[in-house]
């Protein structure tokens, strides 16, 4: 008879992981199990589970998860991560008074009639495995007990305690606490720790089934898993019932005890006095920021301790943290919501910009955000906290407002399957009330000081593409139009006011600073204009006491004389030209250049690429296009002009002949081709950087092994930074070899992949 009903309960299993399609072919199955076991689904087989609320809320009492599935219960099946959950747990009832079969052990096999319990089964040939979570727990103190045992079923059939038990295993299923974090992770559970136990098919019947669970600092869940559900023949079970958990509970989130914290204390509301006041670098003595929240649960506290520090922000020991006390906010997906911003104090109003500053620290998946808002909390400016940037400090700016105003802290969002995570430290705040005295402005220019306050940093460089007009707005854009070779000349934004340098009104946003150090001269070029006709050009400055700055073009120049304002000059050229902007200092002293626009007509620039072109391309027949010969040393002779090129003979009454180039900017590296011929051996072609530059300095581009006199291409790589050359051709072996003759025959561009530049 056993052997019976072994056969035909083996089938059974399998309408287990399909109970809820309710499908006609698997109502056989459902009538074997209420046959062999007395045993069928009630509600469709889903568990009943209290309301989602119970699940979104940390427990109370540790009573609260005591279930013996009569009615709704906090704890439901976990969602399916095809990792450690793959299956589920079904609600059954006893249909009858029939007792279990010996396989199904160690529970005891005789139920009640109308007893309800959960089961996960399955018939596959890989094991699958089953978890039901409880709701969230904020945190565990000392060990507590987790069982499955039922006192009424003791009393009722005066059973022993091992008799008692209310779990039940066939066919090598297991059963295993599993201690969860409270969230989830891209949907997999997250698994903390397994407690030891032993509640097996076998040992469970002389020892009792109770799993002892450490002490648990953060929020969790506590999963029952059952798994090795596999055996596509016979299948394998899990029962459980009457589950007991038994332990000392945190009755709300941990959070709020973390860093030894305590809560800020309230502050004296009496008036500001001075805009330093808000500055709270000590939260615990004089802080005037205070909650703006409606539960102590998810309010900012004062940190007293780094006390786990590196494991609630997940980070490596040797990365920063606070010095001294510091606020935090803490809070998780079960944190009541809205969650608490840090507020200061209202601030009647302010006479200049206000600056806040700080110090944080945010767990990796939380957003935060500074704002700055009216008396109604509308938002006036926001600045969000990047990552990137922690631990700072960094420094929020907030224009003059005449209306009162206050300042907020807040996250916005966080990685809702771990915990938000946010603490400052630092925090100042500088400003003028409108009640403040303002401070005299110091005029004297400190360098450092200045490259500070205004966040000097290079520009773009010459390389890059500009706009084909002399007009250019700083705010806007680096102006590459107009260039600075000696670096001089750097980019910041005009600080809204200060202490320690003069800011005139009107002056906002980016500018152009000559930052000169002692004796200083520097000017900011145009790039070459080809024309203009009855052009105006005017140059909006500001300059300080010890510098001077004017606007200069075809050799005419207009002095800036007022301290700040515009400086404006008059141009009419049909030949290409270049218009400067000169400053000049005697001691330490700045420039700003707000502005520069023009008025009248001016021919549009030319790009990069046919300015160098226009300037190094030259056939060199009767001209010698934008170069020219020198003589700057004993031994020169000038190079000469004529129909077969630039030309000359070196027989001993001198010994060299050089030609310069005009002064370029390469819109990127290029090849110079030149076309040459040269008659006789022991002569030489050297390309030189400049005048000044010693012949073994320079690049040989001919000679002195000359067998010919034909026409030869000689090319030579130009760097991007090169701006001029001198082409030498040298001959001081005249007495050996006789004179030599040279003509440079024509100058090309070409491209480091050989291609034609210039056409």
């Amino acid at each position: 008879m056993i052997s019976r009903t072994f056969w035909k309960f083996s089938i059974l299993l399998l309408f287990i992981p399909t109970i809820e399609a309710c499908h006609p072919q698997f109502q056989k199955e459902l009538r074997y199990l209420d046959l062999y076991l007395g045993i069928k689904p009630d509600n469709n087989g889903e568990i009943p589970v209290e309301e989602a609320v119970g699940f979104a809320t940390y427990i109370e009492s540790p009573d609260e998860l005591n279930c013996d599935f009569e009615t709704e219960c906090l704890w439901r099946n976990a969602p399916t991560d095809n990792l450690l959950d793959t299956s589920d747990w079904w609600y059954f009832k006893k249909s009858d008074e029939k007792t279990f079969p010996v396989q199904i052990q160690p529970g005891n096999p005789s139920i009640p009639k109308g007893e309800h319990f959960i089961i996960a089964g399955n018939t596959t040939k890989n094991a699958n495995g089953a978890v039901i979570s409880s709701a969230p727990i904020a945190c565990q103190k000392g060990f507590a007990n987790l069982t499955f045992r039922s006192d009424i079923l003791q009393k009722q059939f005066n059973s022993s305690k091992e008799e008692n038990y209310s779990f039940w295993l066939y066919n090598n299923a297991q059963v295993e606490v599993i201690i969860l974090r409270a969230m989830n992770r891209r949907r997999h559970l997250q698994v903390l720790m397994r407690p030891k136990m032993k509640c097996d098919f076998l040992g469970a019947a002389n020892e009792e089934c109770r799993v002892e669970i450490p002490p648990i600092k953060e929020p969790f869940r506590i999963g029952i898993r059952a798994f090795d559900l596999k055996d596509n023949t016979v299948g394998s079970l899990a029962i459980i019932d009457h589950i007991r958990y038994h332990g000392k509970i945190c009755q709300q989130s941990p959070f709020p005890s973390s860093f030894s914290s305590l809560r800020i204390p309230p502050y004296d509301n009496s008036p500001l006095v001075r805009m330093t006041d808000l500055s709270c670098e000590r939260p615990l003595r004089s802080c005037r920021w205070g909650n703006m929240a409606k539960s102590i649960l998810s309010e900012w506290r004062v940190g007293r301790s780094i006390d786990r520090w590196v494991d609630m922000f997940e980070i490596t020991a040797n990365q920063s943290h606070p010095n001294s006390s510091f606020l935090f906010l803490a809070v998780d997906s079960f944190s009541p919501r809205p969650y608490s911003s840090l507020t200061s104090q209202v601030i009647p109003c302010s006479q200049r910009t206000t600056s806040l500053s700080l110090k944080y620290w945010m767990k990796t998946g939380t957003q935060a955000e500074i704002c700055a808002v009216d008396e109604d909390g509308v938002a006036l400016s926001c600045a969000y906290l990047e990552p990137n940037d922690s631990p700072g400090p960094i420094t929020i700016d907030l224009d003059s407002y005449s209306q009162p105003f206050k300042f907020t802290v807040g996250i916005i969002a966080f990685d809702e399957s771990t915990f938000g995570l946010l603490a400052i430290s630092e925090l100042k705040v500088l400003g003028l009330l409108c009640t403040e005295p303002a401070p005299p402005i110091v005029t004297t220019i400190s360098p450092p000081i200045i490259q500070h306050i205004f966040g000097l940093q290079p520009g773009n460089g010459r390389y890059v593409p500009y706009d084909l007009s002399l007009n250019c707005d700083f705010t806007k854009d680096y102006c590459s139009q107009w260039v600075n070779y000696d670096g001089v000349v750097k980019y910041g934004v005009m600080p809204r006011d200060s202490d320690v340098f003069p800011i005139p009104k009107g002056v906002k946003g980016n500018v152009a600073v000559f930052l000169m150090q002692n004796a200083t001269v520097s000017n900011l070029r145009s790039r070459m204009v080809p024309c203009s006709y009855n052009g105006r050009i005017d140059v909006e400055y500001m300059r300080s006491e010890d510098a001077q700055v004017r606007i200069c073009a075809l050799e005419q120049c207009v002095d800036g004389n007022q301290t700040n304002g515009k400086i404006s000059i008059g141009v009419s050229s049909t030949t290409p030209f270049y218009v400067s902007i000169e400053a000049s200092s005697r001691d330490d002293a700045v420039v700003l250049i707000n502005k520069i626009s023009t008025s009248g007509d001016f021919c549009p620039l030319k790009t990069a690429e046919q300015t160098v072109c226009d300037q190094l391309i030259c056939n060199f027949k009767d001209t010698f296009c934008n170069y020219e010969t020198i003589v700057e040393k004993a031994g020169d002779v000038p190079v000469l002009k004529t129909a077969n090129g630039a030309s000359v003979t070196l027989n001993g009454g001198g010994i060299r002949a050089v030609l310069l180039s005009p002064t370029f900017d390469l819109a990127y590296p290029s090849i110079l081709t030149i076309t040459l011929s040269q008659s006789t051996f022991g002569s030489r072609v050297l390309l030189c950087p400049d005048v000044r530059s010693d012949p073994t300095l320079c690049h040989e581009l001919s000679g002195p092994r000359v067998l010919d006199s034909s026409d030869k291409q000689v090319m030579f790589p130009l760097d991007i930074g090169a701006r001029s050359f001198l082409l030498v051709l040298l001959h001081d072996k005249s007495i050996e070899f006789g004179p030599a003759t040279f003509n440079i025959k024509s100058m090309k561009l070409r491209t480091v992949n050989n291609e034609e530049m210039c056409y």
